[in-house]
Parts: structure tokens; C-alpha cells; sequence
């Protein structure tokens, strides 16, 4: 039982003073006087010393478990594949399992027959047995994400990645930057709070049931810098009341979704070269997802103008491969849900509009955005110091179904492919080319 207390004490003795009191019997010392010793009991040391026992030398009290030792490592083994592979068990899943395991093999056991499952005693005796499993609330993660993620496509963006930095003697952490847009809502998430004992419901308020979505276009450097962000507004006109607040440096823009899209990326670009000083003597890379407003010519252009080489992470592996999201997003975001809870608390009756976001999100990404964050985002990703093993084989079990080499082309379809690639792109004739924007899809 789990709350199970004693009430005798029988086997008080540990299982090594029994070992122990074996061995000095066997070295000729008299039974009783190594029974004092170690305070074991005469007859359980003639019973162990007379092999009457099952397991010599153990210690065994209560009901025997229903599956040997070595099976239970076998099942928790399965249960961690499965969860490695994205097809984590509960524990009603773990109780039926155990259950249809010792009718298949006719195990003896005291299983419930009617739910046709384990007790939850016998699931919480196996994972203290084990001592390696405990009960999680799992974040859920899409399909595209989980096959997305797999071994050829992380070998590719690196066999590119690492191409690029060997083209320059003199990159350093400075000029290798990772750029990524989050959205901040004036509704925020409420902290867990301390609240009466017993009650069903506890709220806490918020400005609205439904609130607006501002963009912020964030940018760090594998150094530890910071570009000051860029923030999308959902509206039709720019008000410089709106960055009250704000980081210094920071830059603001409209847009009617109050999403990024290919001219506010520009936007955004042309910020980005005029803080960090890029240019085509002293390039910079950019790191970026394959986001359709990151690839048009425009912006292409620009970059290649302005000196920065754009290297995009491969689909649905930004989870992964992103420093951004690794280490600085969450940090971000819970910061500023702590700050708009204090702000609510200090405006009692009042509601965050569009003019308080910015001064609250700054409280927040002064906390956030620090040199170990950065740091350790590019280091958990693999990118500085340039480390493609940084991923282990359990990564990509998940997509070990779909993991497949990279095709390859004969030299005749290579020739079809840039045939139909100029009809199809009738601007490479004016000798225009997408060689900066490194996509790996």
C-alpha cells in the first residue's frame, strides 16, 4: 500500500549486517555471538546459513512482485523508447500493459479483472522500484515537428553552415546572429498564486477574455549581444506614443494582423545592418527560419548588399535549432506575464492597452536577454562553438520513420532541373541569383 506504516519490526536489520553475520559464520564464529553483533535474529541466520531460504543474503518482506526484477527493466526500457519517440504511455496505458503482459504470459497476479488493468499501488510500487520514472504533463508537439527533426536535414544545414564559416579566416561569435519574431498579448498568462485551501476555482484578473497580438522581432548574437527589437502593432498608423518605454534603440511599425510580413521584414533588415555595422568587408551571418516573408528578392538584395549572408534552419527543426527559442523566448515571456500580473495589481480598475506592452515587456527583456542565454542558446544548438553531434541519436528517434538519405540526382535531371528552374524564374536572366539566402528544404 501506498501509505502503508509499520507496525512490527521484523527485518529491523539491514541487508548488508545480514551479509555480514553470514560471512563471520562462515569464517567459524558461533552463530548466536554473530546474531548479537549485528542484531539479526538467531533463526533467520540458521535459515539463510542452511539455504532455506529463497535468495540467501536478501531481505525480502511483504507480497513478492508480480513481474521479476529484469522484467520490469525491460518494461521501463520500452516505456522511455516510447518516450523518446514522441509516444509517451500514461499511467492508465503503463496498468492495462502490465495487465495484458500477465495474462499473456500467466503470470499470477491480483490485477483488477474487470477494468482489465493494474492497480495504481502496483504502478507507483514499479516506479519506486525503478527509481528512474516519475509522472510528467508533456508539452505538446506537432507531427511536422516530430518527423521534420531528423538527421539528414540536420546534416545538410551544417554541411552549409560550416561551409559558409570557413569561407571567412575571421568570424568570430560577433557576426553570427539568430533572428526570430514572438508575440506579447496585452491578456497575459497569471503566475500560480496562493489562494485558499479546499476552493474549486481561484481567477486572478486580466485586462480582457480576449486580447491583441503585438510582434516583437527579436535578434542575439553568439557573443552575448543584443539587436533592440522591433515591435509590430496591429493597427493602420504608427503612433511613437506606443514605444513609451521600450528598449532603447527599439523601432515600430504597423501592420494589419500585427504579424511580420515581407516589406516589415525589410524594415526590420535594414534596423538590423545599421546597428551591428554590417557590411561586405566585415560580413555577418544570419541565422533565420524558412518563413515565407524572410525570402523574398527584396530583402535577398538588401542583404547582399549590406554584407549579411542568411542561413535559413530547416522546416520544423526551429525548436531545435533555434537559440532563440532554446534559452531567451521563455524567459521573455514569463517575465513579462510577471510584470503585467504587478502592473494590473498597482492599477487597480484600469486595462493594458496598446501604450502599456512596451514598458512592460522592457522589465521583462532586461531580465531575458543576458550574455549566458545567448551563449547557451547557441551552444544547446550546435551552432558556436560549431558542434553537429551537440544532437545525440535519441533526438531523432522520433523520425527514424521517415528518415531517409538524401536523394540523389543523375546529371542529366540536374541539367532538367536548372532547365526548367530559367523557365520558370524568368529574373535569373538578369544574372540575379538566390546565392545569399541558403535554404535547406
Amino acid at each position: 500500500m501506498r501509505t502503508y506504516k509499520r507496525v512490527s519490526n521484523r527485518c529491523a536489520y539491514s541487508e548488508q549486517s545480514l551479509k555480514e553475520a553470514l560471512k563471520l559464520i562462515g569464517e567459524g564464529v558461533p552463530l548466536k555471538a554473530a546474531a548479537r553483533r549485528f542484531g539479526v535474529p538467531p533463526k533467520t541466520l540458521r535459515r539463510h546459513k542452511n539455504n532455506q531460504v529463497l535468495e540467501p543474503g536478501t531481505t525480502a518482506l511483504g507480497r513478492k512482485a508480480v513481474f521479476s526484477p529484469s522484467f520490469e527493466q525491460q518494461l521501463t526500457d520500452h516505456i522511455q523508447e516510447m518516450e523518446r519517440a514522441l509516444f509517451g504511455l500514461s499511467t492508465r496505458d503503463v496498468r492495462r500493459l502490465a495487465f495484458d503482459l500477465a495474462e499473456r504470459l500467466k503470470i499470477k497476479h491480483s490485477f483488477n479483472t474487470e477494468l482489465k488493468m493494474a492497480g495504481k499501488d502496483w504502478l507507483y510500487g514499479f516506479m519506486r522500484r525503478q527509481g528512474t520514472l516519475s509522472v510528467h504533463t508533456p508539452q505538446p508537439t506537432s507531427i511536422s515537428r516530430m518527423v521534420g527533426f531528423n538527421r539528414p536535414k540536420v546534416n545538410m544545414f551544417f554541411d552549409v553552415y560550416e561551409g559558409e564559416l570557413k569561407k571567412f579566416t575571421q568570424m568570430d561569435p560577433t557576426r553570427i546572429w539568430n533572428v526570430d519574431e514572438t508575440g506579447v498579448q496585452n491578456v497575459q498568462k497569471p503566475h500560480q498564486i496562493v489562494a485558499t485551501k479546499g476552493k474549486r476555482q481561484v481567477a486572478r484578473v486580466t485586462s480582457a477574455e480576449r486580447g491583441f497580438t503585438i510582434t516583437s522581432v527579436c535578434a542575439m548574437s553568439a557573443a552575448g549581444q543584443f539587436v533592440p527589437p522591433m515591435f509590430i502593432f496591429p493597427r493602420k498608423r504608427m503612433n511613437e506614443r506606443l514605444l513609451y518605454g521600450a528598449p532603447t534603440g527599439s523601432v515600430g511599425a504597423v501592420s494589419d494582423s500585427g504579424w511580420i510580413d515581407s516589406c516589415l521584414f525589410v524594415q526590420w533588415l535594414g534596423h538590423f545592418c545599421n546597428v551591428v555595422g554590417s557590411s561586405t568587408e566585415r560580413p555577418h551571418i544570419l541565422i533565420l527560419d524558412g518563413h515565407h516573408s524572410h525570402k523574398t528578392l527584396e530583402a535577398v538584395l538588401l542583404a547582399r548588399e549590406r554584407g549579411v549572408i542568411m542561413i535559413t534552419i530547416p522546416p520544423h527543426c526551429s525548436h531545435k535549432m533555434q537559440p532563440l527559442d532554446r534559452t531567451f523566448f521563455r524567459t521573455l515571456k514569463s517575465g513579462y506575464n510577471t510584470a503585467a500580473d504587478s502592473w494590473l495589481t498597482c492599477h487597480p480598475g484600469e486595462r493594458i492597452d496598446s501604450y502599456a506592452v512596451c514598458g512592460l515587456f522592457n522589465q521583462a527583456y532586461g531580465d531575458a536577454a543576458t550574455v549566458a542565454k545567448a551563449e547557451k542558446g547557441f551552444l544547446v544548438s550546435g551552432l558556436w562553438p560549431v558542434n553537429r553531434l551537440v544532437f545525440k541519436d535519441e533526438d531523432f528517434e522520433a523520425a527514424q520513420v521517415t528518415e531517409e538519405p538524401a536523394p540523389v540526382m543523375e546529371e542529366e535531371e540536374i541539367e532538367e532541373e536548372i532547365i526548367a528552374g530559367k523557365r520558370r524564374k524568368k529574373w535569373n536572366k538578369t544574372n540575379v541569383q538566390y546565392t545569399i539566402l541558403l535554404e535547406i528544404d
